[in-house]
């Protein structure tokens, strides 16, 4: 688990582990899977122009992010077969899910919210990791190349994925 002197900003994490592999990249190396969320995609695009990445990667958005790829089937199988062309036609090599806090899909689904705020981080843990090894079983190539993260108002949170 991430502790409070392990939070970072979005720009910062982003910067550190994704940045420079993504741009000295040929092709389109990213692809991100977001939620639908409406008070997120500013602050994440915002991001990824501030740091040289435009053009750099593709965005995928499913309700819950995480949650999106292992809830349901339906969904499982859209994001897999945009990931499988994404690998084949723009030479996407690394993976980074954005969950966030206060997540509709969470609350919905799995009766999670911000109320207990350790048992929401955990849940998000469980359904990144799961989400990260239903990518590598199906793409072995991207195995240690899915990064998850858990977006709070302001900083962000690593979610463990082995």
């Amino acid at each position: 688990m991430t502790s409070t002197q392990d939070r970072i900003d979005l720009e910062s994490y982003l910067s550190k582990h994704v940045a420079a592999e993504a741009i000295s990249s040929p092709g389109v190396p990213l692809l991100m899977l977001t939620c639908m969320d409406s008070r997120y995609p500013h602050r994440i695009l915002d991001t990824m122009d501030s740091l040289g990445l435009r053009g750099k990667y593709d965005q995928l958005i499913l309700a819950g992010a995480s949650l999106g790829v292992v809830l349901k089937e339906g969904w499982r199988n859209t994001f897999m077969d945009q990931l499988e062309f994404a690998i084949e036609h723009h030479h996407v090599s690394q993976v980074l899910i954005l969950d966030h806090r206060d997540c509709g899909a969470y609350k919905h689904f799995l009766g999670v919210s911000p109320d207990d705020p350790a048992k929401e981080k955990q849940a998000h843990d469980e359904k990144a990791q799961e989400a990260a090894q239903e990518i590598v079983v199906r793409f072995p190539e991207l195995s240690g190349k899915v990064r998850a993260l858990l977006l709070p108002i302001e900083t962000v949170e690593e979610l463990a994925i082995s």
